[in-house]
């Protein structure tokens, strides 16, 4: 074997072993559009699913969301107000919200604010 052929089998494993290691990174810590790959974003869930429990229900238009990750973030922000129901959508960035009391639009910007989001619209869904 001369030198080259040595040089050429280094680098070309090197580069597969580089590549294994950035797919078990991602397989097992998720990956983020948000430019790191992240961790899995734990949910916060909200303490009632029972949408017969909320009288009132709001449409809302999130830009930005596009990930996984980035959907939790939002229901995260919404369900862990008390009262507070959530349901993301990242496909075409909407978000259902169900709530006990009513809510303003300002309410919802406000509960967002720490979040890299914009919201769009927000409109009473019936």
């Amino acid at each position: 074997m001369d030198y080259s052929t040595i040089i050429a089998t280094i680098i070309f494993s090197g580069s597969i072993i580089l590549l294994i290691s950035m797919v078990k990174k991602k397989v097992l810590h998720g990956g983020s559009c948000c430019g790191e790959h992240d961790r899995l974003e734990p949910r916060i869930k909200a303490a009632d699913k029972n949408i017969t429990h909320y009288s009132y229900h709001y449409r809302a238009i999130i830009d930005g969301m596009v990930c996984s990750n980035c959907t939790t973030r939002v229901e995260n922000a919404l369900n862990s107000r008390e009262g507070i129901y959530a349901k993301a959508d990242n496909g075409n960035g909407q978000v259902s919200i169900h709530a006990k009391h009513e809510i303003t639009r300002r309410d919802v910007v406000g509960w967002l604010e720490e979040l890299p989001y914009t919201l769009m619209e927000f409109r009473s869904a019936g």
